[in-house]
C-alpha cells in the first residue's frame, strides 16, 4: 500500500461531496491559525475521548457533546490522525491494539501537533474513536490528563447492530491485502475493530466476527479502566442514555466540569426523533426479531462479559 493509499483508506469518506470538500477547506485554515500558538508552546489539555464497542451509540453520544461551545474536534472519526503511524497494513495486519510501549517519540509529537492544531489552546478536544477501546493504555500515554467517556451497550442488541452493518454497503473500515470469506458480506472489506486473532474469524460466520468485536472492544476498555483514575473515567449505559438522555448528558457534563447549555440540552431531547448513525431505527431488545438465531449461537461468547458490564442474560 502506497503511502497516499494509506492515508486515503484512513479517512471516514471514500467519495466526500463538494460541501464536505468546503467543510474541509475550512477546516485547513483553522488549523492554521493554530499555527502561532502552537510555536509559542501550546499542548492539548484535558481532552475528552469517546469509547466503546462499534455500534453502541458513540456516534449519538458524541453528536450531542460536540455542540458544547468549550470543546472542539477533528472533522468527521480520526483515524488519519491516530493510524497515520499505525495502520494494520505497517504492522504486518495484525489488529487495531496497541499499548503503551507502541508509542514512538516521532508519533506522539505527530499525533498532539495534529489535535492541536485542530483545537487550538482554547478549547478542549472531544474525540470518538470506537477502535480506541482497545489502545486505551496507548491513548493514556499520549495524554495523561484525558477523560474516558466509556458507553456500554448490551451485547446482544450490540452484535446484532454490527451484523446488520456488516451487510450494508456502508461502513467500510480495511480492505484487506487478501480477501475473507466471510458469508454474506463484501470479501475485500473488513469492517469496524481489527481486533487481535481476526485472522482465526475470516472464514466466518459473521455472527461471530460481530461478537468478538464486541468482546474485544469492551474487553479493552474494561481491562484499561483499573489503571485510570475514576474521576478520569465516565461510564454510560446506552439503555440510559437513550431512555433518560437529558439527565444522563448533565451527568456527564457535570463529570466533564463543562456547563449544560440550551443548545446541549435541546440536542438531548431530540434523540428520539432524530436518530444517529443508525441502520434500522433503535429498539431494544431487537435482536430478537431481526437475528434472533444468529444472536443465540453467540450468547455463550459474550454473556460473560455481558454480566461483568451489569446485564443480566
Amino acid at each position: 500500500m502506497s503511502s497516499r493509499q494509506l492515508r486515503k483508506s484512513l479517512r471516514t469518506d471514500f467519495d466526500p461531496s463538494l460541501r464536505l470538500r468546503v467543510r474541509r477547506a475550512a477546516f485547513r485554515l483553522r488549523q492554521l491559525s493554530h499555527l502561532p500558538s502552537l510555536a509559542a508552546g501550546g499542548n492539548l489539555e484535558r481532552p475528552i475521548f469517546i469509547i466503546g464497542a462499534p455500534r453502541s451509540g458513540t456516534s449519538l453520544l458524541y453528536s450531542i457533546l460536540r455542540r458544547s461551545s468549550h470543546l472542539a474536534n477533528w472533522p468527521g472519526e480520526a483515524h488519519e490522525v491516530w493510524e497515520a503511524d499505525y495502520h494494520p497494513a505497517l504492522r504486518g495486519w495484525d489488529s487495531n491494539q496497541l499499548t503503551a510501549a507502541d508509542l514512538t517519540p516521532q508519533a506522539a509529537t505527530r499525533i498532539r501537533r495534529r489535535f492541536f492544531l485542530a483545537v487550538g489552546n482554547k478549547r478542549r478536544l472531544i474525540d470518538k474513536t470506537p477502535r480506541n477501546s482497545v489502545r486505551v493504555p496507548f491513548v493514556n500515554e499520549l495524554f495523561p490528563d484525558a477523560t474516558y467517556v466509556f458507553l456500554r451497550r448490551d451485547g446482544r442488541d450490540n452484535t446484532n447492530s454490527l451484523i446488520n452493518a456488516w451487510r450494508t454497503t456502508r461502513y467500510r473500515t480495511y480492505r484487506l491485502p487478501e480477501p475473507h470469506s466471510i458469508p454474506g458480506v463484501d470479501p475485500l472489506w473488513w469492517k469496524f475493530i481489527l481486533y487481535p486473532g481476526w485472522r482465526e474469524d475470516a472464514h466466518g460466520p459473521l455472527e461471530v466476527v460481530c461478537a468478538r468485536q464486541w468482546l474485544a472492544s469492551n474487553r479493552g476498555a474494561l481491562d484499561a479502566s483499573r489503571a485510570i483514575q475514576p474521576r478520569h473515567w465516565i461510564d454510560v449505559r446506552y439503555e440510559d442514555l437513550v431512555e433518560r438522555p437529558e439527565a444522563q448528558i448533565g451527568r456527564i457534563l457535570a463529570a466533564l466540569d463543562l456547563p449544560y447549555d440550551d443548545a446541549l440540552r435541546e440536542k438531548a431531547r431530540s434523540i428520539a426523533a432524530t436518530p444517529i448513525n443508525v441502520v434500522t431505527a433503535p429498539e431494544p431488545g431487537k435482536w430478537r426479531r431481526e437475528n434472533p438465531d444468529e444472536i443465540g449461537s453467540v450468547l455463550w461468547l459474550i454473556e460473560p462479559v455481558m454480566r461483568e458490564l451489569g446485564y443480566e442474560v
